[in-house]
């Protein structure tokens, strides 16, 4: 949520602040602005709605900032306050000009001292209060990295912020205290601070992650790192991106997600070299890292998750229970850290976020920590916060996704949660161990016939039957099984980019209340392939069927008698005949994606930006 840019050095400030607030528009806002040095002064240049609206701004008066090559700039996604020009920030107090992510709890008590002292903020937010508190320690002497420093002491909650004052033009001080922030020297001097990574690959693959409590202090000659604690000096060890600037580009496609589930099998091809030890020639290879060893212990797993990441992980729990016999329990994050939750001895805990920045599973990880409690993480961002507070990590190489609806995020967690269930099976399931290099072989295949399936007479017809049901007034996804939470996601990804009701239900479940929401205006999306529960789907089909729902059906090829019940027939691709049904997860979740894509271009809503949401949920 949010972005912040912030940057000094020899470039123009502005054109780098503007380049990266683009990088970042994917993590949803929706108001935007700047602030940079005229001089010696600050200006401001902000607005409600898209970037754009700032940019007008900037172009009316090129005057005024053709020269700065000192500023901040921020993208909001509000919280407190209404996402108005107001409230967007940059906010100026006095000579002070702040930018902020995250939530300070106790705004109320911060904001009801500082109208004591004859302060008046100007907007609705808890951010532009820490402005106020930085003057207060500058007007009392300290410089603007002390006065940083000495404000947070007064804050509580997850946040992170980066400030400028014109008492000291030229220098840009950025806190993490929750939120992530990421720090990179210019090449060509000066350096570069952001929300993450994306905006400084066009200048630099080095950089380096904030710890928690960590200050870093940019200018001309570079960075420095301090404590927010005890304020000494503090060495930090840079990180090498592996993402390129090309993998930010749209490459022809009209819009990132589209481009990112045709990447589909390449971020699985790149998951599964990146964990595996290729020189081996058994199944299931996991390359040796603390994470193998931690999986070697476990008697019973835990995973924790949010939204996308929380469907990965119950079909991960189908897998791992299948093939290794493991105890597998899936919790929501957010309920799971507020109720009085039993973890047995023997339990490992697996935090599972494509950012690894979403502040409930992060919570949990450091709940369980305390309770020495081994954990792991299953991410998409090296460097992140998960990855570096959990015990171990196994990452997925899906490269950058920009479109905040997850896809090959999504697909490449079902690989690493796949290839743990195989190599667990090796060690714990007796039943399954002689039909696992088999397996293993179908598997390593799965990016191949996935990349088949994607260019397939699926695609066709899922674009058809997305054209002809746009109208509808409602979504049912049904599913049993494995095909269940991909239902699940199907209903997600409708609801977040073409803004329509949908829901998920396990097939079984429609008796037991939903079915009585079923009429002629209502679609309902059925799973069925051939797999163990697809006779017990097809039953559930013709009950909903009955009641004069228009039905669309996605099954094998060969199930002619599933294609007669249904109004629009999408066929997974002959070659997918025989593959086993732990991997048809992999085949139908790009056509539910591609078939919510088709009806939100249809509806023309914006598609990789939707509204209200954000990529990386940083606050709880």
């Amino acid at each position: 949520m949010c972005g912040i840019v912030g940057y000094v050095g020899t470039r123009p400030a502005v054109d780098v602040l503007i380049r990266g607030l683009r990088r970042l528009e994917y993590r949803g806002y929706d108001s935007a602005g700047v602030a940079f040095f005229r001089g010696s002064r600050l200006e401001i240049r902000k607005a409600e709605g898209k970037l754009e609206n700032v940019e007008k701004l900037l172009n009316s008066n090129l005057s005024s900032h053709g020269e700065a090559t000192c500023g901040i700039g921020h993208t909001r996604w509000a919280t407190h306050g209404k996402p108005t020009t107001q409230n967007a920030h940059p906010h100026q107090t006095g000579h002070v000009v702040l930018v902020h992510n995250g939530i300070i709890e106790n705004y109320q008590e911060i904001k009801r001292e500082i109208v004591a002292k004859g302060f008046h903020p100007k907007s609705e937010t808890d951010s532009e209060l820490f402005g106020f508190l930085v003057l207060q320690e500058m007007d009392r002497g300290a410089n603007l990295t002390e006065a940083v420093r000495r404000s947070f002491a007064h804050v509580q909650g997850a946040c992170s912020v980066v400030v400028m004052s014109e008492r000291e033009p030229g220098v840009v001080v950025g806190v993490r205290n929750g939120s992530p922030l990421v720090a990179a020297r210019d090449p060509l001097g000066g350096a570069i601070l952001a929300s993450d990574a994306q905006p400084l690959i066009e200048y630099t693959r080095e950089v380096i992650f904030l710890e928690q409590g960590d200050m870093a202090v940019a200018s001309r000659d570079g960075l420095r790192f301090f404590s927010l604690e005890s304020g000494r000096e503090l060495q930090r060890e840079t990180a090498t991106l592996d993402w390129s600037l090309e993998k930010l580009d749209k490459q022809g496609f009209a819009h990132y997600m589209l481009k990112e589930i045709h990447e589909q099998p390449t971020a699985l091809v790149d998951t599964l070299n990146g964990l595996l030890d290729r020189v081996r020639t058994d199944p299931f290879p996991l390359a040796e890292q603390p994470g193998v060893k931690l999986l070697d212990s476990a008697r019973e797993i835990l995973i924790v998750a949010c939204g996308t990441s929380w469907h990965a992980a119950q079909i991960g729990k189908y897998w791992i229970e299948r093939w290794a016999r493991v105890p597998v329990s899936v919790d929501l994050a957010s309920e799971f850290r507020y109720r009085s939750p039993v973890v047995g001895p023997g339990t490992v805990v697996i935090g599972i976020s494509q950012s690894g920045e979403t502040a409930d599973t992060l919570a949990v990880i450091r709940q369980m920590k305390e309770q020495r409690i081994p954990t792991l993480a299953v991410t998409n961002v090296r460097g992140s916060t998960l990855s570096r507070e959990a015990d171990a990590v196994f990452y997925t190489s899906a490269g950058p996704e920009i479109g905040v609806a997850a896809t090959k995020t999504f697909t490449a967690q079902l690989f690493v949660l796949l290839l743990l269930s195989g190599y667990l099976s090796l060690r714990r399931g007796a039943d399954s161990r002689a039909e696992i290099p088999a397996f293993f072989e179908q598997l390593v295949k799965v990016p191949h016939i996935l990349a088949d399936c994607l260019g397939s007479e699926a695609m066709t017809a899922t674009r058809k039957a997305a054209a002809e049901l746009v109208t509808s007034k409602g979504f049912f996804f049904i599913g049993r099984g494995y095909s269940f939470p991909v239902a699940l996601e199907g209903a997600l990804k409708l609801k977040e980019i073409a803004y329509i009701h949908a829901e998920g239900y396990a097939a079984g479940e429609l008796k037991h209340g939903p079915i009585a929401m079923i009429d002629e205006g209502m679609t309902v999306v059925v799973l069925a392939p051939q797999d163990a529960w697809r006779d017990k789907t097809v039953s559930n089909l013709e009950e909903v069927k009955a009641r004069g729902a228009r039905i669309v059906g996605i099954g094998a090829a060969s199930d002619s008698s599933l294609a007669s019940l249904c109004h629009h027939w999408i066929p997974l691709p002959s070659i997918t005949q025989g593959l086993d049904e732990s991997l048809l997860p992999f085949l139908l979740t790009p056509i539910l994606q591609l078939f919510s894509y088709e009806i939100a271009t249809i509806k023309g809503t914006d598609v990789d930006k939707p509204r209200n949401l954000a990529k990386s949920v940083t606050v709880e």
